[in-house]
């Protein structure tokens, strides 16, 4: 009776998990092209075939960029047939300025919805934000899992303004008001980005109370720096954690900072990151 108890609740925990689906995002800075002048040797065009490598080596479902500019998101989208993307350029809506696109596996996903938002105090307009440097936005995706039956799931990608004090604070509330605006209770909700600042900044306090930080909520993680400053001086691990995954209604069970060379010292002055998740 015993040995059958036991029988029962081991098939009961393999049902269970293979009921789980598993999705892995990735968030990465590919640093713009205009600064090749200043890059040299890490310029994008000695790095943008080892870029596509890298992300055909990790193979994410998801991933979002930041600093795209359109030569570099046509690059990356034309040479990596098996995913679909969307995503606009800062500056009109369109193709000018850096672009925070998202893609997805094709094979995987349909992509139901996209937008635009920006992160300003007019948000559905081209728009700067409050004392903002540079205009700045939110890329979103609402997908249909097709490996999950049908589940939706949402995606979100940006990138923080560096210099403006009232940008970076106001930046973190808007997401957060959009994000429960328009995602239906109980749907996977994932957030990546280069948020320029660091993984304790107090900036990033209305998402970390609404949304769970994948680096530090996953059992197996890291503490290595995001920003590497192409191997120049950078402080001690943990003190330019600048890049995030954020979730909801998912939970992280793995989170790696990719420091690989994939072919090139650096793929780009930041380290890619990338975590995998049950929903």
């Amino acid at each position: 009776m015993k040995r059958l108890l036991v029988f029962i609740a081991s098939v009961a925990l393999l049902v269970s998990c293979n009921c789980t689906d598993k999705i892995s995002v990735m968030s990465f800075n590919i640093r713009l092209s205009p600064n090749d002048q200043f890059d040299g040797d890490n310029s994008w065009l000695y790095r943008k075939s080892a870029a596509v490598g890298m992300i055909q080596e990790v193979s994410p479902d998801l991933f979002g960029i930041q600093e795209g500019l359109f030569d570099q998101v046509n690059y990356l989208n034309d040479n990596l047939p098996e995913y679909g993307r969307y995503g606009v350029g800062r500056d009109d809506g369109q193709e000018r300025g850096e672009a925070n696109a998202i893609f997805y596996k094709k094979e995987r996903f349909e992509m139901l919805d996209c937008g635009t938002f920006w992160l300003s105090a007019t948000p559905d307009s081209v728009s700067r934000g409050w004392d903002g440097a540079c205009n700045r936005v939110v890329t979103w995706t609402r997908l249909k899992d097709k490996k999950g039956k049908g589940k939706e799931i949402f995606f979100f990608n940006t990138h923080f303004d560096h210099i403006g004090t009232i940008a970076r604070e106001e930046s973190g509330k808007l997401i957060v008001s959009r994000i429960k605006e328009m995602v239906p209770e109980g749907t996977p909700v994932f957030l990546t980005g280069d948020f320029n600042a660091n993984y304790d900044n107090s900036i990033l306090a209305p998402i970390r109370g609404f949304m769970k930080m994948a680096r530090e909520e996953s059992p197996v993680s890291d503490t290595l720096n995001t920003f590497n400053n192409w191997g120049k001086t950078v402080p001690m691990d943990g003190q330019n954690i600048i890049d995030h995954i954020f979730c909801k209604n998912a939970t992280p069970f793995k989170y790696e900072t990719l420091t690989g060379s994939y072919g090139v010292q650096f793929v780009s002055d930041h380290y890619p990151i990338i975590a995998y998740f049950n929903i």
